[in-house]
């Protein structure tokens, strides 16, 4: 059977209705577009830290983690940053504030995150033991309103120890300052206490309560050579402490232990703990879980991915000591 021709005026008339409503469509197209723009969750989150400036390397890992899920800053979400400076009376201050901007997450850095809201969802970092200091019920199961990533500060002591007395043969003698408030710092203390015990040497405790010239007496009395060291116990609130001591130890050529690698990088002769960029990281993924509706509650807390053994090299060098090949194969980064 032929098919029937075309009909020109029919054609004509079908191409001025598609002019008519070719408009109406592309409106209807663009206002659903606009409307779904509109309907994009911008999350706030809000981030207190004790370090002296709010971008620092866990805050920064903590911005990258989340950009890598998808978070774009000013684009779906915006950050609201305060940082005590390591001064731990801003702290209700600060986060008052923060609370105040009513954000969808609370991000706090180590000791910054214990005391304040109920409400606010939280992801916390270096924290040694959250069950002991009260924030969650369980590691398991938090139960409240905050997860994270603990930092094994005070259960890694011992083994900083024993590293700091490999790397540095000679060593008899080591300073532990602390601030007796603080449970993370002595417990810490406590496990110092019976590894130098295990280990034959002699811990000089030193009780400080951040006024800035306590720790002076303790730094003094150590001597160059290798017998005495330092051992930092502190967080990140005691940043005068971590300070001064690798300031005095590098004038003095005095050895040093710390528990974050970020200070092996600026001059400590060595470090064991978790890489604090990477523990940023990681409460990323977290926070990521309660911005898309899981419950802190639910959240199991986390330990660190992964703990780095870290020895500066160069300021081996300039103490004078030796480091055996076999303890810098150990060593996951050498700073040379």
């Amino acid at each position: 059977m032929n098919e029937r021709p075309n009909n020109p005026k029919s054609q004509i008339q079908n191409l001025k209705s598609l002019a008519v409503i070719a408009p109406l469509i592309f409106g209807v197209l663009a206002a659903s577009v606009a409307a779904l723009a509109q309907t994009v969750k911008v999350f706030k989150v809000a981030i207190l830290t004790d370090a002296m400036v709010p971008w620092h390397s866990t805050t920064e890992g903590f911005r990258d983690g989340l950009r890598e899920l998808g978070y774009v800053d000013g684009k779906n979400v915006i950050f609201e940053l305060r940082a005590t400076q390591g001064d731990m009376t801003r702290v209700t201050r600060l986060a008052a504030e923060l609370v105040q901007q009513k954000p969808d997450l609370l991000f706090c850095v180590s000791d910054a995150c214990r005391r304040e809201n109920r409400q606010i969802p939280m992801v916390f970092v270096q924290l040694s033991d959250p069950v002991k200091l009260g924030l969650v019920e369980s590691i398991a199961r938090p139960g409240g309103n905050i997860t994270g990533v603990a930092n094994l500060r005070a259960e890694l002591t011992a083994k900083r120890m024993e590293l700091f007395k490999e790397v540095v043969a000679p060593l008899r003698r080591v300073l532990v300052t602390y601030d007796p408030r603080e449970k993370d710092e002595r417990d810490s203390l406590a496990v110092a206490r019976s590894a130098a015990s295990r280990l034959g040497l002699t811990l000089l405790e030193r009780s400080i309560t951040m006024a800035p010239l306590e720790i002076e007496p303790g730094l003094a009395s150590l001597k160059e050579g290798g017998r005495d060291g330092i051992l930092i116990v502190q967080s990140g609130s005691n940043l005068s402490i971590a300070g001064r001591s690798l300031e005095v130890a590098t004038s003095n050529k005095i050895p040093t232990m710390y528990p974050a690698s970020f200070w092996a990088k600026f001059g400590a002769l060595a470090s064991y703990g978790p890489d604090q960029y990477l523990q940023g990281r990681q409460a990323a993924r977290l926070a990521h879980k309660i911005l898309a509706g899981t419950p802190p509650r639910e959240i199991p807390v986390e330990l660190p991915d992964r703990i780095e053994f870290v020895i500066n090299l160069k300021t081996a060098k300039r103490l004078g000591l030796d480091i055996l090949r076999p303890m810098l194969l150990r060593a996951d980064h050498v700073i040379d």
